[in-house]
């Protein structure tokens, strides 16, 4: 079973424990066990269950639950039944198991419903609000905590209205509503205040601090944190209140580190909540509370620059939380093990450190991806300083290397390290292992010089205080070029120039500056090499804007080169080398405005065009529906599938979409369909989408641009990074089908070609109209 996910404690905190206040059920000291009598069996796992689950022990509470369960069941006894559950559910939300907590909440509320048991259906929706909440779910879980309270309040169970509160006030922090989920904690700090329940009155006075300490609201945040502060130590020794204390000690860390104001008494207050939290879960035995404690306490010194004593207290909190096996914590304390003594000078001892931390981070990563997409902060922005800090000491150590063997292994291992980041960011975004899949028919890019000898791969790497260049040649090197531009800089002059393509407005100022930056220092290597090809793995903000529209201030990059992208190396599967040329296409496309999308009237024009070309099926309009499609794409191995349709690459994958004339395809939906032929001699060579779009510096957006061919098992993928107009695509497509007639012509090529033709007309000379169109995964 797992451990608790990787959400920092504060989170943790605020997100969990706290759903069904209004059921939790006291010991009873005058209860005689008697084995032989399964209701008092039955209420004994439920007690222990509850003294395992305040100890913090919820594997424990989860078993005796489970047993609880059983035996209310055998007894007939519902209404204890669906207390036990909806414990049982709470428990397995505390250890990062979501899925299993709302498959049982989703049981105890058939039961409730059976005996309209209106209480129960309340303390149910809560805990299902919670759970929802932890996975990214807003909309349901905003669904059950509004049906939550309102049913609480017509019942008077004041308790659960206490609690379904609070955790509307942790859905509007994580959505950064400051002002109204301070007013919904303040309500239910009221009403537990009311009824005496203690527990949670501390628990939402920590969470309402963490609200104010988010909004930076210094009035707000010293109230509430110094009464927090005051009701936690008023509570027994206990995994609650060394849980508190800890939450509370790192918010007084982040004041301190970001307020100048009365920072020296934020910080000793830091220390002061810590060092206790430590002592407590130590007594306590929990080891996991302990590692939190110590590790804070190890940042605290950190920042201080008191490293000898920061790096004592943090292998003290790899320690602990290698006792209580918690991968989730390891990973932390590596990575702080590996800043401070790259601090301290030793680069070797803080790779390693790195390195470690990154193995564990792995292992935990599906947990952080789920914890990530309940809030507004991506698995990037989290964890994505770790890679660029290992990548960075693996660069510096090459700098002092000469031997060019070693320098090679080590320039490998920095691109590896950000490979794994592009990797796991992928997965992030479609919420799969996509790319893991994939593996199996890779081809490592090191050795793609075998099969087209004039191909460069490049790989931009953002640091705050310069641009990294990695170039991978034919003969199999890397080679390094550093650009000093500070990223802020450099994404200003990304989003204008993205800005000024979608408009069609002056964008050669802003594409010779990135030429500058992107190409210029990599040109020898390009001309001595007789580089016709170039595969670019953007970073970041790079992955919004189209590489061919860069400028040198007399020709495009598309006028030297054919240009492609990938979402990562090992994106890249295996070609069967299918002769397009005789591609057999599934061509769908909409005319007609539905679903509040406008008209695309060229479409008809644009798919007319390419069955004269190759033949094959069109599905236009009603025709054009998810039965029809699913139908052709299981008899019939196409080779292209074709949507002529308007689609939205979203930050949240859940958003993006493709329309059908019945309906939307979900990114999930796509992959289902077009995975149809996976499994096929020759899969999906290429899937276009023309009609497509993404935000302007919506960069999570354009990453499910760039991974929609893995996304969808298609080996190639042509879309829009922004709606061009039905007419533009109705030009530039066709052609692009009619170069890929030429025998022996690239994918990438073939849009270079049809590119230049957009280039050279009257026209359609701007890069607005054009350079849009993105190739993603096999340019061959």
């Amino acid at each position: 079973m797992k451990t608790i996910s990787g959400l920092k404690l504060a989170l943790i905190f605020t997100l969990v424990l706290v759903s069904c206040a209004g059921i939790f059920l006291s010991v009873d000291p005058d209860v005689i066990w008697a084995a032989d009598n399964p209701t008092l069996s039955a209420k004994q796992q439920q007690v222990q269950g509850m003294g395992a689950f305040q100890r913090g022990d919820f594997e424990q509470s989860v078993i005796h639950w489970r047993e609880a369960v059983r035996l209310y069941e055998a007894s007939g006894k519902t209404k204890e039944t669906i207390d036990i559950l909806v414990q049982q559910a709470n428990a397995y939300q505390a250890l990062g198991q979501h899925p299993y907590s709302l498959e049982i909440l989703d049981r105890a509320r058939e039961l409730a419903l059976e005996i309209n048991d209106q209480a129960c259906l309340a303390a149910i929706s809560g805990s299902q609000g919670n759970a929802c909440l932890s996975i990214g779910a807003v909309k349901e879980a905003k669904r059950h905590l509004d049906e939550s309270i309102a049913i609480a309040r017509e019942t008077g169970t004041i308790d659960i209205e206490a609690s379904g509160l609070n955790n509307l006030g942790n859905l509007l922090t994580l959505q950064q509503e400051y002002g109204e989920a301070l007013d919904a904690y303040d309500k239910s700090i009221n009403l537990s205040r009311e009824t005496g329940n203690q527990a949670l009155f501390v628990k939402t006075l920590i969470n309402a601090a963490r609200a104010a300490v988010q909004w930076r609201n210094p009035r707000e945040m010293e109230t509430y944190l110094e009464l927090a502060l005051t009701q936690v130590r008023k509570l027994e020794n206990s995994y609650d209140k060394a849980h508190g204390l800890v939450a509370l000690g790192q918010m007084a860390r982040e004041i301190a580190s970001e307020f100048t104001r009365s920072s020296g008494r934020w910080r000793q207050l830091a220390y002061q909540a810590l060092t206790e939290a430590a002592n407590i879960a130590e007594i306590l035995g929990n080891p996991h509370v302990e590692s939190y404690a110590l590790g804070y306490l190890g940042q605290l010194y950190e920042n201080e620059n008191r490293n000898d004593e920061a790096l004592y207290l943090t292998r003290r909190a790899i320690f602990a939380a290698q006792q209580a096996n918690a991968r989730e914590i390891i990973y932390q304390w590596q990575w702080q093990t590996g800043r401070l003594l790259r601090a301290k000078g030793d680069i070797d001892g803080a790779i390693a450190a790195y390195q470690h931390a990154v193995t564990n981070l792995q292992t935990v990563r599906q947990d952080l991806s789920t914890t990530c997409q309940s809030g507004d902060i991506t698995f990037r922005k989290k964890v994505g300083q770790i890679f660029l800090e290992l990548a960075d000491l693996l660069f510096k150590r090459t700098e002092t290397q000469t031997d060019p063997i070693v320098v090679q292994a080590g320039l490998q291992e920095a691109r590896d390290t950000i490979e794994v980041l592009r990797k796991t960011e992928l997965c992030d975004y479609f919420q799969d292992a996509c790319v893991t899949a994939m593996q199996k028919k890779e081809v490592q890019l090191d050795h793609l010089g075998h099969i087209e000898g004039h191909t460069a791969t490049i790989y931009p790497i953002i640091f705050h205080d310069r641009l990294e260049l990695l170039i991978n040649l034919p003969d199999e090197t890397i080679h390094r070029f550093t650009v000093k531009i500070d990223s802020s800089e450099l994404e200003q002059e990304v989003r204008n120039f993205r800005n000024a393509l979608e408009k069609c407005d002056a964008y050669k100022l802003c594409a010779q500056r990135l030429y500058a930056w992107l190409i210029k220092p990599l040109e020898g290597e390009l001309t001595a090499r007789k580089i016709n090809t170039l595969v670019f793995i953007p970073d970041d903000f790079l992955r919004t804007i189209p590489m061919a529209a860069l400028y040198d201030g007399d020709c495009f990059l598309i006028d030297k080169y054919a240009v492609a992208i990938m979402p990562g190396r090992l994106s890249m599967t295996k070609s069967n080398a299918v002769k397009l040329e005789y591609a057999r296409p599934l061509l769908a496309g909409l005319t007609k405005s539905v679903q509040g999308n406008p008209s695309l009237p060229k479409v008809a024009e644009e798919l007319k065009t390419i069955q004269g070309l190759y033949g094959g099926k069109q599905l236009l309009d009603e025709n054009f529906n998810i039965r029809n499609l699913e139908q052709e794409l299981k008899k019939i191995p196409y080779t292209i599938v074709h949507m002529a349709t308007h689609g939205k690459f979203q930050e949240n994958v859940r958003e993006s979409c493709l329309w059908t004339y019945d309906g939307k395809l979900t990114m999930d939906d796509l992959e289902t369909l077009v995975g149809l032929s996976r499994f096929r001699e020759n899969p999906v060579e290429l899937l276009i989408l023309s009609a497509c779009e993404t935000a302007a510096g919506d960069d999570r957006a354009a990453l499910g641009l760039a991974g929609v061919a893995v996304k969808a098992g298609a080996r190639s993928a042509l879309a829009s990074l922004w709606f061009v107009g039905d007419e533009v695509a109705a030009l530039l497509v066709p052609e692009f089908y009619r170069q890929l007639k030429t025998p022996g012509i690239s994918k990438a090529e073939a849009l270079r070609q049809a590119q230049l033709k957009m280039l050279n007309h009257e026209h359609y000379r701007h890069p607005g109209f054009w350079s849009a169109f993105l190739l993603t995964g096999s340019w061959l």
